[in-house]
């Protein structure tokens, strides 16, 4: 029996900022840095390597616009196809662009390629999309396209003009082995409950990198942290409890607080998140990073989506 491919976590962030300008629909420009080979492909996320890339577009856009932005998820890259049923999660979130205002008459709807609405936000929020790719031999695709309508309004529009106010959808892809807390358990994918309690001020997501046999026994580890708010975090303090002693960390300092429970402060004084961005560190400890971290908070705030993938 041919044994399956042990997955880590596979991250990509795109991200689309929207200002509103004097005029109708303009042209846009696109990027797209940290290119890492195999990863990106016509803006698609393909879960099957480590890594980020974003994908940014300035759109202009004014009342009765509607623009429409598609994208893919995929589980093949022209070679390999993954040898496990795929679960994975799409978070969308809407916010203002930093150094301007949201554009809050903006209608963001997110359909599925059978042209199913998935989720809506009106203004700012996130939706929350659940999916899966049961095992195949056959590569498999499922597409997205998100409509982002500006329903006239002459009372209101008014408000909106000029350069000040600009929106950010930022759309984050996550993908595991085995199905996100929030699915139901095994009913069939679907939106998510977004808007439940406070918005989150941040996702983290834990992920395996590697493991070593050894006594005793190592592994190496990356931590993704995406910004969620509509501020910029300046300087940031991540605590956590670690399940495994810390003995080496890049990108960012850290420090044991507590040696009984294993709770670590992990900083990076300089660098800045804005809204909608992410930052990635790693690190190395001892254990066999079989268990998830746990009491996660990010600069003091403690509503914050923590994703493990081990």
């Amino acid at each position: 029996m041919n044994s399956k491919k042990g997955f880590v976590i596979f991250i990509l962030a795109f991200a689309i900022s929207f200002a509103v300008l004097a005029g109708t629909l303009a042209s846009y420009t696109t990027t797209l840095d940290n290119f890492a080979s195999g990863s990106v492909v016509a803006k698609e996320f393909i879960f099957m390597e480590d890594g980020t890339d974003s994908f940014q577009q300035n759109v202009k856009i004014a009342p009765t616009d509607t623009l429409n932005w598609s994208f893919g998820v995929r589980n093949y890259n022209g070679t390999f196809v993954t040898e496990t049923d795929l679960y994975y999660k799409l978070v969308f979130t809407a916010s203002a662009t930093s150094g301007k205002q949201a554009i809050e008459p903006l209608v963001i709807t997110v359909k599925n390629q059978q042209g199913d609405v998935v989720g809506t936000i009106n203004g700012t929020g996130t939706v929350d999309v659940f999916d899966q790719f049961p095992l195949q031999s056959e590569g498999q695709r499922h597409g997205y396209t998100l409509e982002i309508h500006w329903p006239s309004n002459d009372e209101i529009d008014i408000n909106y003009a000029g350069h000040n106010f600009g929106t950010t959808i930022n759309v984050s892809a996550i993908a595991s082995q085995v199905p996100f807390e929030g699915n139901g358990s095994g009913d069939d994918p679907g939106q998510g409950e977004p808007g439940q309690g406070d918005p989150a001020f941040a996702t983290v997501i834990y992920s395996i990198v590697s493991r070593s046999v050894g006594n005793p026994p190592t592994h190496t580890f990356n931590i993704t942290i995406t910004n969620l708010s509509e501020e910029t975090i300046n300087g940031w303090e991540l605590r956590l409890i670690y399940p495994g002693k810390i003995f080496e960390i890049w990108n960012a300092e850290y420090q044991e607080l507590d040696g009984s429970t294993g709770l670590y402060s992990i900083t990076n004084a300089v660098n800045s998140i804005p809204p909608g961005e992410i930052r990635i560190f790693g690190g190395r400890a001892e254990g066999d990073g079989y268990s998830e971290i746990e009491s996660v908070t990010l600069n003091g705030r403690e509503n914050i989506n923590v994703v493990c993938v081990l």
